[in-house]
């Protein structure tokens, strides 16, 4: 059946890991919070960047808030 991904947004898991552009939407929004509240919380981020693991500041982190 589905989850809820937002209070009162029903989800269909199935129609979500069937549709790539919704399922790419739905990664791409979580990444763009995670990143955000990293910022906000003065932690760094670990990304992987020319073949190698890169820290980033929170300083150096950018991203608009989410909607």
């Amino acid at each position: 059946m589905g989850e809820t991904a937002e209070p009162g947004k029903e989800v269909d898991l199935v129609d979500l890991f069937l549709d790539m552009e919704k399922m790419t939407a739905a990664v791409t929004r979580g990444v763009h919070r995670a990143l955000w509240r990293h910022k906000q919380l003065g932690q760094y981020v670990v990304m992987w960047e020319n073949g190698r693991v890169v820290h980033v500041a929170p300083e150096d982190i950018d991203v608009e808030k989410p909607d």
